[in-house]
C-alpha cells in the first residue's frame, strides 16, 4: 500500500518537539472540516502526562477556546512532577490507561481533525532518546487508519479518573492513595 501524502520525517530536541507540536494541533483545530463537533477534535496516545506531546496538547487547549474535547491513552500514568499542571488537569478529557506492557510497542499518536502526528513508542523515554516523529497534514485517509487504531486502543484501554491534587489532602498525595476507587493509579517504579 502506498500512501498518498509524503510524512515529514524529522529529528528534533524535546522543547523543539513541544513547539512544533503545538503548532500543529492549532493549525489542526483551524483547519477541522465545517460542522466538526468537539468530540471528534482531539484523539491521543502517549507514554504518560510528561510526554512533549501531552504537554503540547495541554499548552494548545489553555491557550484556546474552541470548546473541544480530548479523549487520551496513556501508556502509564507516572508523571516527574505531579503538582505540575498537565494533560490529566483540562475538564474537556476522557483518560485511559493502557494495563498490559505489551501495549509498549505502540506508537505515540495525536490527531487533530484531518491532522495526524506520530512519535516514539510508548516504552521510551523521550528524555533519553526523543528523535522520532512524523507528521501528515490534511491526509483523510491517514487520519481514517490514526482514529481506526486509536479505537482499537482505547476498546483495550482501562478508563481513569485523575485525581486533582487541589481535591486531595497533601498526607494522601504523598501516601499515594486516594479513596475513590477509580482514581487514577499511581506508578511506583522509578
Amino acid at each position: 500500500m502506498r500512501i498518498a501524502s509524503p510524512p515529514l520525517l524529522m529529528m528534533a530536541t524535546r522543547t523543539d518537539k513541544e513547539a512544533r507540536l503545538k503548532d500543529f494541533i492549532s493549525v489542526g483545530l483551524t483547519h477541522r472540516p465545517e460542522g466538526a463537533t468537539g468530540a471528534e477534535s482531539i484523539t491521543i496516545v502517549v507514554r504518560n502526562p510528561d510526554s512533549p506531546a501531552a504537554r503540547a496538547v495541554c499548552a494548545a487547549l489553555s491557550q484556546s477556546d474552541l470548546g473541544v474535547s480530548v479523549r487520551v491513552i496513556f501508556g502509564e500514568t507516572h508523571a516527574d512532577d505531579p503538582m505540575a499542571v498537565s494533560l490529566l488537569d483540562i475538564s474537556c478529557g476522557e483518560f485511559r490507561v493502557l494495563g498490559d506492557p505489551r501495549f509498549g510497542a505502540a506508537h505515540e499518536q495525536l490527531v487533530v481533525g484531518t491532522h495526524v502526528w506520530t512519535g516514539d513508542c510508548l516504552r521510551r523515554d523521550p528524555n533519553k532518546r526523543d528523535a522520532f516523529e512524523v507528521y501528515h497534514s490534511g491526509d483523510a485517509s491517514i487520519r481514517l487508519y490514526a482514529a481506526a487504531s486509536f479505537e482499537k486502543l482505547w476498546a483495550a484501554a482501562r478508563p481513569i479518573k485523575p485525581v486533582r491534587a487541589g481535591a486531595v489532602a497533601p498526607e494522601i498525595i504523598a501516601a499515594g492513595q486516594t479513596d475513590e476507587s477509580d482514581a487514577m493509579p499511581r506508578n511506583h517504579h522509578h
